[in-house]
């Protein structure tokens, strides 16, 4: 099923872009990131997720994913620690170099089931399309709700299947152990980090040429009220003169959103006061 849904996607892609006649024969070709699931992962006998995972990958390099990112085995539970992001590593490595998967471009292909899959997803995604075009735009679409029902209906139909025992979780609803024990996780002391992550912010203000950070968020200012350049370009280049995320935010708000949100808090303490 997930690798049919690539397949169905970069058809989706090339026939929707088709419409635009491109100039370049690589528009029709879909690019895609694929992440392994985060809802698959289990709190409760977290060491099989290791096994989900796998399986996972290996569906979207089936599947012909361009980019992969595997999860760490203890990510339901916390951050992944040094021992199961290097689990997670090694999956993708011996997915690459010891299953040969990489040696054909479509192993699947020819497969009655897996083309019939992809074409009945193909077909079921369009008629979606269509529904969404005649509401006017995903946007109206929104605006109705019916989007968000939807996603409900499915989550709850599922769901319930698992709570009835109809879709196996294994070490979850059904081969339980009778006590798991416990793991290593790693545990992160948000006092320590934001106190470090200040000295850091520190660091580079005092260190970086301000005149050059000042003129580069300007230029961002200018592209965003102007609409003349590139955007993103301007970012790059204030990232380059040691702007921070919250200054390039800020240059680009003032434009699009009004005056920064300290200035509007600080205005109003210096009104009270």
């Amino acid at each position: 099923m997930e690798a049919a849904k690539l397949r169905a996607a970069r058809l989706l892609w090339a026939r929707v872009m088709a419409e635009f006649q491109p100039k370049k024969q690589s528009s029709l070709m879909l690019r895609t990131h694929c992440q392994t699931s985060g809802v698959s992962l289990q709190e409760q006998d977290p060491y099989n997720n290791i096994v989900r995972t796998a399986y996972e990958a290996l569906a979207a390099v089936l599947g012909g994913t361009q980019s992969l990112h595997t999860n760490s085995f203890d990510e339901a539970i916390a951050l992944p620690t040094e021992f199961s992001a290097r689990i997670a590593r090694s999956t993708q490595l011996i997915l690459q170099h010891e299953t040969g998967v990489t040696d054909v471009v479509d192993p699947l292909a020819g497969s009655y089931y897996v083309e019939r899959l992809t074409d009945d997803l193909a077909k079921g995604a369009w008629e979606l399309m269509e529904k969404v075009e005649e509401m006017g735009g995903m946007a109206q679409a929104i605006a109705t709700g019916w989007p968000k029902r939807s996603i409900e209906e499915t989550a709850t139909r599922k769901q319930a299947a698992i709570d009835r025992g109809a879709q196996v979780i294994v070490g979850v609803n059904r081969y339980r152990l009778e006590q798991e024990e416990p793991i290593d996780i790693l545990e992160i002391d948000n006092s320590t980090v934001q106190a470090a992550q200040k000295r850091r912010l520190e660091e580079i203000r005092k260190t970086r040429d301000s005149r050059r950070v000042d003129a580069a968020l300007a230029a961002m200012t200018q592209v965003a009220s102007s609409g003349d350049g590139n955007l993103l370009a301007a970012a790059v280049e204030a990232a380059k003169a040691r702007a921070i995320i919250g200054e390039m935010s800020d240059a680009m708000r003032r434009m699009f959103m009004g005056p920064p949100m300290e200035m509007i808090l600080n205005s109003s303490a210096l009104s009270h006061a």
